[in-house]
C-alpha cells in the first residue's frame, strides 16, 4: 500500500481530476463511554457527503482529551472536496494541522492531545489519513487487512525486529505513542492510499475496540449484516470483553453505482 509523495499525487490527481463518481456508500458509526471512564474522549465524523469518516481519540493519560477529538472532528467538518485529488488532500492535510494548532495554543500549560484515523474516498482510490494508535482495516473477499500502522514506540520496535507482532502489541510502549495530534511539534501526517473495489467494508475504530478483541473476532464482527448491525456488534462484544476503555467504531461499505 503505497505512501502519498507529491509526484504521486499530481499524477493521481490528473488521472481522477475528470472521473467520475463510481462508488456509493453506506456507513454507521457509535461511540460508547464503555463500563471505567466516566468521561467519552472519542469523537466520529461520518459523512457521505464530504466521502469522510474519521474516529479521534484525545489522549487518556492527558488533559482534555474529549476538547482535543472534538477539536479534530470539527476541523475536518470544514472540508470540502474538490475535483483535484491534490488539492483535496492540502486541504485535509490543512484542516488537520490546524486542529493540531488549537490543541497546541488553547491551553498553553497542559498537553492536550488526540489520535486520528480517517479514510477520504475520492473516484475509485480510498486514502488512509493517521495520527496516533486509532485504525483503519479493510475487509476485502473475507480478508481482514489492517490499513495503517500504529504510531507506539512498541510497533517502531517491530518495524525494527525487535519485537515480533505479537509482544508488541501486549508490550507496555504499545501505549506509547510517538505522533498524535497536539503533542508534537512538527506534524507528521501518514497518508496511504489504495483502489477501493465494489463490496469493500472498511473499520475505523480507537484502541478501545480492537485491544478487546482478537483479529479473527474483528472479522467475524465486521462481517455481519448491514454497517449498521456490524458496528452494533463490535461495540456490544467490546463492552462485553469489559469495556475498559471509551470505545468507537465506523463501519463503511463501498457500493458499485448502477
Amino acid at each position: 500500500m503505497p505512501q502519498i509523495d507529491l509526484e504521486q499525487l499530481e499524477t493521481l490527481s490528473d488521472s481522477l481530476s475528470d472521473a467520475e463518481i463510481t462508488f456509493a456508500w453506506n456507513s454507521a458509526g457509535l461511540s460508547d463511554v464503555g463500563r471505567v471512564r466516566k468521561v467519552n474522549e472519542d469523537a466520529y465524523l461520518s459523512s457521505h457527503e464530504q466521502q469522510l469518516w474519521a474516529v479521534a481519540d484525545g489522549m487518556g493519560g492527558h488533559s482534555r482529551g474529549d476538547y482535543a477529538s472534538k477539536t479534530v472532528v470539527e476541523s475536518l467538518l470544514y472540508f470540502s472536496p474538490r475535483r483535484s485529488l491534490r488539492k483535496s488532500i492540502i486541504e485535509l492535510d490543512s484542516c488537520l494541522k490546524k486542529a493540531h494548532d488549537v490543541c497546541r495554543t488553547t491551553f498553553p500549560s497542559e498537553r492536550v492531545g488526540s489520535t486520528v484515523a480517517a479514510l477520504y474516498a475520492q473516484a475509485d482510490y480510498g486514502f488512509f489519513i493517521w495520527l496516533g494508535d486509532s485504525r483503519i482495516y479493510r475487509l476485502r473477499d473475507g480478508q481482514l487487512e489492517q490499513m495503517t500502522s500504529d504510531h507506539t514506540v512498541a510497533q517502531e520496535k517491530c518495524d525494527r525486529g525487535e519485537l515480533s507482532p505479537l509482544m508488541a502489541a501486549l508490550h507496555p510502549s504499545a501505549h506509547v505513542l510517538t505522533r498524535a495530534i497536539g503533542i508534537n511539534f512538527h506534524l507528521t501526517i501518514d497518508i496511504h492510499y489504495a483502489k477501493i473495489q465494489a463490496g469493500d467494508r472498511y473499520l475505523l475504530c480507537s484502541d478501545g475496540l480492537y485491544n478487546e478483541l482478537e483479529h479473527k473476532e474483528i472479522l467475524h464482527y465486521l462481517a455481519q449484516g448491514t454497517p449498521q448491525q456490524a458496528v452494533a456488534e463490535l461495540l456490544a462484544y467490546s463492552l462485553k470483553q469489559g469495556g475498559k476503555d471509551n470505545t468507537t467504531a465506523i463501519v463503511v461499505d463501498a457500493i458499485k453505482q448502477a
